[in-house]
């Protein structure tokens, strides 16, 4: 289960019916977050227009969808995943795999992924562990400023 305070409106994360009620036979879809709450979750689906014009904002509000956090699970983040938001593996520091965007840099460290900063003096590690897609976009939108474009399976361009 995901916790509110992890979450930030844009996040990509899984609605997986089957965490509340296991008999359930609907497929788990990937959502994009559009409001937060302390026990819910609006969103939408990503890549769709979801635009609302001024005067359809009672319109919005009624159709507009949400989701208990007890429903919603994180996308695990692999290399594929960081290759689709435009990461490019680099090899040779500290003898292991990495992923770098603009400043940003990413070692991969097993099933985890550490922020790695590196200068010519020095290599510095942090331990916090990024193991999921919307840690990924939070930590991208505090340090870059700006959303990360990913393109997962069965979204459209």
């Amino acid at each position: 289960m995901i916790q509110a305070r992890e979450l930030r409106i844009g996040n990509l994360i899984v609605w997986n019916p089957k965490l509340v009620n296991p008999g359930v036979t609907l497929s788990a879809m990937q959502i994009e977050v559009f409001s937060i709450m302390h026990d819910k979750v609006f969103y939408v689906f990503p890549n769709i227009e979801n635009r609302v014009e001024p005067f359809e904002d009672d319109v919005a509000k009624m159709g507009t969808s949400f989701k208990l956090l007890e429903e919603l699970e994180p996308i695990l983040l692999s290399t594929e995943i960081l290759k689709k938001a435009g990461f490019t593996e680099k090899g040779g520091l500290l003898s292991s795999r990495y992923f770098e965007k603009g400043d940003l840099q990413l070692k991969q460290t097993g099933e985890y992924f550490q922020r790695v900063i590196v200068t010519k003096l020095n290599t510095a590690v942090f331990n916090l562990p990024i193991t999921t897609l919307h840690q990924l976009q939070n930590l991208c939108f505090a340090l870059m400023g700006e959303e990360i474009e990913v393109k997962l399976h069965g979204q459209q361009s």
